[in-house]
């Protein structure tokens, strides 16, 4: 008689693991390998609650990018074309809006780091974000403001328009800062650090949260900006504005469903920061001590540690042993360090920015005056922006299912500085294209007699009368829109996971900022040399009013020669930074970061992250306790069944354990 196969053996948990994380594998669309990963125990419902909590924050930053995009990807031409400003001063505004959209996040990240809590700073930011949408739309749905494109002026004067539409623009650039910070970082607290399997799944939800903001942005250059051409802004403003709406609707069901993993903020991590930089000043004539006599308070007294590194030693100087009061800790250096890290890739990055800019800022112009035809219609020259999207869309796809499975089966995964920098080389060609299009342009304008058309017609001509339409077909424009495409996804991604991955635990929603502060810096940088050019050449303006005239190649030559000296301090600033190391245990005994908690679900707190510390105190002293008292039982063979980790290894379940589960479910009440 053959014997029965016992259950639950350590060999039938794994191969249960293996099928289980397969499964999981192929509802994010990721090939990871399973074979030589950490064997994580799987929670139960984990599978479902980490791809339903995933599917509606992509889902919330799809709307929310809608919006975004609906706003700015028109808004140059908006700008010139119905508020009547000039082309420089229209790109130049719109600039420094862009600026401030990525400047602000600054603040959304210390408070969602330092005080409320990521969750609770995109919900209130994103209401804050809606009012200034609705704001928007209504100044040109309200008669008495509103601007009527070639028409008189409204009856509040132009002057009120302008004032009223400004306000509420930089009320979205407010409400940004606390979403752009917070979201993809959202995203990624979803995931256990602890887990090798679920940082893969984490950077391919970066990717695809990538992929998802350039879906929003191909509906909004595509079908809202035709709408604002043809039925008019009023309606234009208004679809995104009520996508948006539906995209703070979903994240609240989501929350409302229990399906987020919201850790707590843990305090300011500028004061951190300023603590460690004050004691290694403090303390630098002392010697450099050995990495084991460094502080570091008891385990489980921590929110999150870090492993010691040889990078910046003189900051270990800050942790040496001392009778202070509250000493620095080694993980707080490291923590500094591991910010001070990036800061100089940081700069780099931020030439990038600078040269990615001029393509959407400054292509819209002469699209206007090429020929726009498709068929019997004609589309918006920023619609052809759509083929930027497009190019995020193929390489995210292309990239994460067939280049990354194909190089880690090699044993050639890409890192993230390499990456990085092959999206500088990317922009590099989109901006070559763009100059090689603009000379191709110029030169048959003159071939063509177009300017001596133009100057005959007299000071009153229009040069988007169609009698002036260039010879020239907008669609080549789509190799530039594409290329930059192809770069984002290199660099902006990239840039995205190393900013969140490769701080501490306790400031990343502060690296993403970090992230898109890049764009900030950059996009100033990049009105800055249009300022620059412009009083260079007063005469014979670069970027002119009217594409017949100016250089826009020149512009773009520029660009293209600056980002090449970019990509050249960059390689030399990357090839010296190291990763941090990954500590591969649970951040606290009770597991707090896969936990599936909501924190709108305590209504009865406002502020469920600040005012739960003496009670987490209390919970992570027992649970300490807990676990101290089961490994005795263990090792004194007390008796139990497999189960867990504990099968895993073939360990019999502890007898503290229960006192242990009691504990984290008493954390539903913090």
């Amino acid at each position: 008689m053959a014997r029965q196969k016992p259950e639950d053996t350590p060999q039938d948990a794994r191969a249960k693991s293996k099928d289980e994380f397969k499964s999981l594998d192929r509802d994010f669309g990721v090939k990871a390998e399973v074979e030589g990963l950490d064997d994580d125990p799987i929670l139960p419902h984990r599978k479902r609650m980490l791809f339903l909590a995933c599917a509606c924050i992509l889902g919330n930053e799809l709307c929310e990018r809608l919006a975004y995009y609906g706003l700015q990807t028109n808004m140059g031409l908006y700008l010139k074309k119905v508020i009547g400003y000039p082309a420089d001063q229209a790109s130049q505004l719109l600039q420094v809006w862009k600026a401030t959209v990525y400047l602000t996040p600054l603040i959304g990240a210390y408070l969602a780091d330092a005080v409320m809590g990521r969750f609770w700073v995109i919900l209130v930011f994103s209401i804050i974000y809606f009012f200034g949408m609705l704001g928007i739309t209504l100044v040109n749905v309200i008669p008495a403001i509103k601007p009527i494109k070639g028409g008189p002026e409204p009856p509040a004067g132009i002057g009120a328009t302008k004032g009223v539409f400004w306000a509420f623009m930089y009320l979205t650039a407010l409400g940004s800062g606390g979403i752009k910070p917070c979201v993809s970082s959202f995203g990624g607290d979803q995931f256990k650090e602890s887990s090798a399997r679920e940082r893969k799944w984490r950077s391919s939800f970066f990717n695809w949260f990538y992929f998802v903001i350039n879906i929003g942005s191909l509906v909004a250059s595509t079908v809202v900006v035709g709408v604002q051409e043809n039925k008019g802004y009023g309606i234009g403003f208004g679809i995104p504005t009520i996508f948006f709406a539906v995209a703070i609707v979903a994240f609240i069901i989501g929350a409302l469903f229990k399906l987020y993993t919201c850790l707590p903020a843990e305090g300011s991590p500028f004061t951190r920061i300023w603590r460690v930089l004050k004691g290694a000043f403090a303390n630098r004539k002392q010697a450099l001590p050995q990495p084991n006599e460094l502080y570091e308070p008891p385990a489980g007294s921590l929110a999150f540690e870090m492993a010691h590194t040889n990078r910046m030693r003189a900051l270990d100087k800050a942790a040496i042993k001392s009778d202070a009061e509250k000493p620095v800790s080694r993980t707080e250096v490291e923590e500094t360090k591991a910010f001070l890290g990036i800061m100089p890739l940081f700069l780099c990055i931020c030439i990038y920015q600078m040269a990615y800019d001029p393509i959407f800022t400054l292509l819209p112009y002469p699209g206007d005056v090429m020929d726009r035809r498709m068929g019997n219609t004609e589309i918006p020259a920023s619609s052809i922006s759509f083929a930027n999207t497009f190019g995020v869309l193929f390489t995210v796809v292309f990239y994460d299912l067939v280049v990354v499975p194909l190089t880690n089966k090699i044993g050639r995964p890409i890192s993230m500085t390499f990456r990085i920098g092959l999206g500088f080389f990317v922009l590099i060609l989109a901006l070559i294209s763009a100059a090689l299009i603009e000379m191709s342009r110029y030169k048959l304008v003159r071939q063509t007699g177009l300017v001596d058309r133009f100057l005959a017609a007299g000071p009153d001509a229009d040069p988007l009368d169609p009698k002036f339409t260039q010879p020239m077909s907008i669609w080549v424009q789509f190799v530039p829109y594409f290329l930059v495409g192809v770069s984002e996804v290199f660099t902006n991604i990239g840039t995205m996971e190393l900013f969140y991955t490769q701080v501490s635990e306790g400031m990343r929603s502060l690296g993403t900022s970090f992230y898109l502060l890049t764009v900030a810096v950059g996009t100033y940088l990049a009105s800055a040399l249009n300022i620059i050019v412009a009083s260079a050449s007063p005469v014979d303006l670069w970027v002119a009013d009217n594409p017949l005239f100016g250089h826009y190649d020149w512009y773009f030559w520029l660009n293209a020669g600056i980002l090449a000296v970019g990509l050249g301090i960059y390689i030399l600033v990357a090839r010296t930074y190291t990763e941090k190391p990954v500590i591969n245990v649970d951040k606290d005994p009770f597991n707090r970061e896969t936990k599936v908690h909501s924190e709108l679900a305590n209504v009865s707190r406002v502020w469920p992250s600040i005012n739960s510390s003496s009670r987490m105190s209390e919970l992570r002293q027992r649970s300490k306790a807990s676990m101290i008292s089961s490994r005795g039982s263990a090792m004194s063979g007390a008796p139990g069944h497999l189960h867990g980790s504990d099968a895993k290894h073939g360990g019999m379940l502890p007898t503290g354990a229960g006192q242990f589960s009691r504990d984290v479910r008493d954390l539903d009440q913090v």
